[in-house]
């Protein structure tokens, strides 16, 4: 006789982050190359120029405006905004402060950017045990957000900017570096639910 086990109840999300980052030589290079002013990683990659430095942080908090939104979107109410290119941002800022499930903001940052989605990724079944994904990724040009990349979150915004636009989904907090003016750096955001 065998033993029979009982199924348990479970879920969970988290995301798993992800830095890659040009330096100014390679951002020269692959515009004279692609012809474009102003290249996303997908171009780097095309042309295989590999990133200088690439860096991951596994974990995030799923914040309850985010949980408030993606209920509202599974029993469909109202005229809540699913995510998709157009409405979807990464965000970063310097902040160090801890981060809860009440945030709405990137607690702590003095300086910090919110940078449209390039993609929104295809959902599907990843390896292992059930589980979904979901991949976001934003390219952050040579102008912008040069400065200590701590603190990670995606949220619905519609345009680039400084200002969160609610919800703010999840957040993390990682030292990841300071990006400095003529680099280029996509950060990616996997999101996992089992």
């Amino acid at each position: 006789m065998g033993v029979r086990l009982a199924p348990t109840d479970s879920g969970r999300g988290t995301t798993l982050w992800q830095v890659e980052r040009w330096d100014a030589d390679a951002v020269g290079w692959v515009r004279r190359k692609s012809g474009l002013v102003s290249p996303g990683g997908h171009v780097f990659r095309k042309l295989g120029v590999a990133s200088y430095q690439t860096t991951e942080h596994l974990g995030n908090a799923i914040l309850s405006a985010g949980w408030t939104r993606i209920l509202n979107l599974l029993i469909g109410t109202g005229s809540t905004q699913a995510m998709d290119a157009t409405h979807t941002r990464i965000g970063v800022g310097d902040g160090t402060t801890a981060v809860t499930t009440a945030d709405t903001t990137l607690t702590g940052s003095t300086n910090k950017y919110f940078k449209t989605a390039a993609g929104v990724g295809t959902i599907g079944a990843g390896a292992g045990p059930p589980t979904t994904t979901l991949t976001i990724s934003a390219t952050f040009g040579t102008g912008v957000a040069n400065f200590a990349w701590q603190k990670f979150g995606v949220d619905f915004g519609t345009t680039d900017g400084a200002t969160e636009v609610a919800p703010l989904l999840n957040a993390a907090v990682s030292n990841q570096g300071t990006k400095a003016s003529g680099q280029v750096w996509t950060a990616t955001a996997t999101l996992s639910w089992t």
